[in-house]
């Protein structure tokens, strides 16, 4: 067919495109695929009137498009390749992605709702607040991705997510017989791929470290409420406060939980109130050595023996006053902070070389 143009027939829509297509490649170089002006010809965000819904690309190269707001639901790219461009608010949902290569492309606030992801790479793609809620992503490059306040859902299917810089596909690693180092979570593959380098991880572990607070006390009667408002008050101050409220890891007891976030927090903030505190301090101050702020009008009996393990700061104030006693008490979590760097710091002067 020698006037193909598909420039001209991707905007008239999908049952034309699938049929005249068949069979053939096309090509895009910076097609404006945004159709919402005013008068004067200025872009209105978000407003895209272009319908390209339902279309079928196979081994279609996409470069440099600007596509804010386009309807590509229900689509299929297979043997693809999108090129940086901006996709942002597009709609992706129900689409079906194999084989597909992805660079340096813009999907901020885009829909992915429904969609596959089959065997592709998404190499340093945007994907700030879109909406991931996909039927399911596996065998798929994701380095690089940019995955702030990524709208998920815990119906998606994810596995074998590889974290390595590659521009290849999971099958070429398969072809070669070698197995890339994975993940099964798109928004934990960047906190993995930092804790599988070993400089990195020590870096990861320091900023937690430096900002990290365990919260524990009761979830009944309010309590878990209360711990919400704390973790929103630390946060405003520049804490990570974190909240043992989700069901306990596979491979980790309901102690060992607890231990393991009490080692990445600056120091523990408990309300003494909580029926299984008591037990939950005793098991963490066994092993690890983190400042304990604890509150509440009644500690229970063996609390004073907390002392000989780890230092106490103890708040008897009000339930009112207790965001105030808090402020009072922060520069002394701090300085005894500092004082268990000066001494960790110290005791490695004695460790013996290459020890």
């Amino acid at each position: 067919m020698e006037d193909f143009d598909p420039n001209k027939l991707v905007l008239q829509g999908s049952k034309i495109w699938n049929k005249t297509t068949a069979g053939k490649v096309a090509d895009f170089v910076r097609p404006q695929w945004f159709d919402s002006k005013l008068p004067d010809g200025q872009q209105i965000k978000g407003r895209n009137k272009l319908d390209m819904s339902g279309m079928h690309f196979y081994g279609t190269r996409i470069h440099s498009a600007f596509a804010e707001g386009l309807n590509l639901s229900g689509s299929t790219f297979i043997d693809a390749q999108i090129e940086e461009g901006d996709f942002s608010r597009a709609d992706f949902s129900h689409c079906t992605f194999k084989n597909t290569r992805f660079n340096k492309t813009i999907f901020t606030q885009a829909s992915f709702s429904g969609a596959s992801f089959v065997n592709c790479n998404l190499n340093r793609v945007n994907l700030t607040e879109a909406r991931f809620d996909v039927k399911e992503i596996c065998e798929t490059v994701v380095y690089g991705i940019s995955a702030w306040d990524l709208q998920l859902s815990e119906e998606s299917k994810q596995s074998k997510l590889i974290i390595e810089k590659s521009y290849e596909f999971y099958s070429d690693f398969i072809a070669r017989g070698e197995l890339p180092l994975m993940v099964d979570d798109i928004e934990l593959a960047q906190f993995v791929y930092y804790l599988s380098n070993h400089k990195k991880m020590r870096d990861t572990l320091n900023i937690l470290n430096n900002r990290g607070v365990l919260l524990l006390g009761q979830f009944r009667d309010g309590g878990l409420e209360r711990l919400y408002a704390l973790r929103e008050w630390l946060q405003a101050r520049g804490y990570m406060p974190m909240i043992f409220d989700f069901t306990r890891p596979d491979s980790l007891s309901t102690n060992e939980t607890i231990v393991t976030m009490a080692g990445l927090s600056k120091f523990v903030l408990a309300d003494l109130a909580g029926p299984s505190v008591p037990a939950e301090l005793t098991e963490i101050f066994s092993s690890i050595k983190r400042p304990l702020l604890a509150f509440g009008k009644h500690p229970y009996a063996l609390f004073p023996n907390l002392m000989d393990q780890t230092t106490v700061v103890h708040i008897e104030g009000l339930p009112e006053n207790l965001l105030q006693e808090l402020e009072t008490k922060l520069p002394t979590m701090e300085q005894l902070y500092k004082k268990r760097i000066e001494v960790l710091i110290e005791r490695d002067k004695f460790q013996p070389s290459g020890a």
